[in-house]
């Protein structure tokens, strides 16, 4: 009953009109009995009554901090059946594996590939099977959680982020030390799943405004080490005036030179950094701006942050010609029909649509359609 009272009184503070009312972490460290317990003991009886009763680290009252965050955050869609339509995508997928055959080969797309392996025994959810470390970066896995990112005592920053400012996550004993800046942007609800105030459509999503790829350096540095050299140009790069006005006459494979408003060729699927936009203004409700020559790709351009239907968390099947050939299909070994009908949210293709690298490549210019 406790749990059930604290996420409902946590759920109506974080929908409370008017200017004094906060969200439960926000505007300084939120109250220590929602996520702590001081003996492991609530009216006489043991939180945890596993190995012996000797209680949570950190005393927490759930096994581990992200089944701690998850224990409320999980049913506004962070990790709610791939229902959670957000910006950092749903956990979920990490617990999907699809299989298929394709011209005489078997194919797989593992849950592992599918996220950031955050460890949360509650929910099934374990460290990375095949990687040891964080791609191109040193961050152990064996140490991934919500709380690697996210910090749980509340900050200034987007989203809670760490930063270079303060003492990062808990990390192997001590801290793992962030050294560069939280991002700058602006984004809605933390209620993600369809109908909660905070899932991503074309014109509602996340508006970002600098510094997203630095951010994901800290933990993954070496995806960055080429950039001086000219061999690796998309993190934190300007896109120019010829990829902006692709992105923004882009329409779809069966017209990709027709668009002709670029106040309304923002895609939500295809995000970029508007680096000129003025935060304390812009409405992340309502915003269908393409963008200019200076704004930046990032790496949320391609990546969500926490987990997606497909391999490398991409924000679309990175391994598919066609988006209506994406994986899962209803023919795939280990999917379910939710599993289709959610993997790409609410969003409409045109049945020719090919990979949505084209937004800004448009490398489709006068392909045949789909067979």
């Amino acid at each position: 009953m406790k749990s059930i009272l604290f996420c409902f009184f946590l759920a109506l503070a974080m929908t409370m009109a008017g200017g004094t009312a906060y969200a439960f972490h926000q505007a300084g460290v939120a109250y220590c009995q929602g996520c702590h317990t001081m003996h492991n003991s609530q009216n006489g009886v043991p939180i945890d009554t596993s190995n012996g009763g000797i209680g949570h680290e950190y005393l927490l009252i759930y096994g581990n901090g992200s089944d701690t965050c998850l224990h409320c955050h999980g049913a506004y869609g962070q990790f709610d059946g791939g229902l959670g339509y957000g910006p950092g995508g749903d956990f979920y997928w990490l617990t999907r594996t699809f299989t298929w055959s394709s011209h005489g080969q078997n194919n797989v797309s593992t849950g592992d590939s599918h996220g950031h392996n955050i460890i949360s025994p509650a929910n099934g959810l374990t460290p990375d099977a095949v990687l040891t470390h964080a791609p191109g970066g040193n961050f152990l896995v064996s140490r991934e959680g919500c709380t690697s990112c996210h910090d749980p005592h509340g900050n200034q920053n987007f989203r809670l982020l760490y930063d270079n400012t303060t003492p990062g996550p808990i990390y192997d004993g001590g801290r793992y030390q962030f050294q560069y800046a939280a991002p700058q942007a602006k984004g809605n609800s933390r209620t993600t799943y369809v109908g909660g105030g905070g899932n991503e459509t074309n014109s509602q999503h996340t508006v970002y405004k600098t510094g997203m790829s630095n951010w994901c350096a800290n933990c993954h540095p070496n995806f960055h080490s080429g950039i001086n050299t000219g061999a690796f140009l998309h993190p934190e790069q300007a896109m120019g005036s010829d990829i902006a006005s692709a992105y923004n006459a882009y329409i779809s494979s069966d017209n990709p030179q027709g668009g002709t408003d670029p106040t309304t060729s923002y895609w939500g699927l295809v995000p970029f950094e508007a680096v000129e936009v003025d935060l304390s203004k812009v409405n992340p409700k309502n915003y269908t701006q393409g963008p200019t020559g200076l704004d930046w790709v990032m790496c949320l351009t391609c990546h969500r942050a926490h987990a997606s239907a497909f391999a490398d968390i991409g924000r679309w099947d990175f391994g598919a010609g066609f988006i209506v050939d994406s994986h899962p299909q209803s023919t795939d070994g280990g999917a379910s029909s939710n599993d289709v009908q959610n993997k790409y949210y609410q969003y409409t293709f045109v049945n020719d649509q090919r990979s949505l690298c084209n937004k800004c490549h448009v490398k489709d210019l006068g392909d045949g359609p789909h067979p």
